[in-house]
């Protein structure tokens, strides 16, 4: 039980620094500022995020292929991607880009939450 609850804290805090990281991409500012939050408070969100689910689809036997966690999985990694892209130099904002990101991350955060 002690395992479960580390790593249902651990994806917490991943999915809270994958949202913050996100937010600070997406809101206008100094383009270091968004770079740095893509590349060190998103990307790393990420990476605990996905560790985290799989200890926790692994402790309860649950399959990665699973039609909600292939979901998030694949709409998580679309928001990271987007992310990205969108503080890559000399790259101008973009409102459908914004869209694009908030739609995977919430596509991604749905099944988690209802299932």
């Amino acid at each position: 039980m002690t395992l479960w609850i580390a790593l249902r804290l651990a994806k917490f805090v991943g999915v809270i620094a994958f949202a913050m990281g996100i937010a600070i991409v997406i809101a206008p500012g100094a383009d270091k500022v968004r770079q740095r939050a893509a590349h060190w408070l998103a990307t790393p969100g990420f990476v605990l995020t996905w560790v985290s689910g799989w200890g926790m689809a692994r402790a309860h036997s649950i399959s990665l292929g699973t039609p909600w966690v292939s979901i998030s999985m694949v709409a998580s990694l679309v928001a990271l991607h987007e992310t990205v892209r969108a503080v890559e130099p000399g790259r101008e904002p973009s409102r459908w880009r914004t869209g694009l990101i908030l739609v995977a991350l919430l596509t991604a955060l749905a099944p988690m939450v209802v299932h």
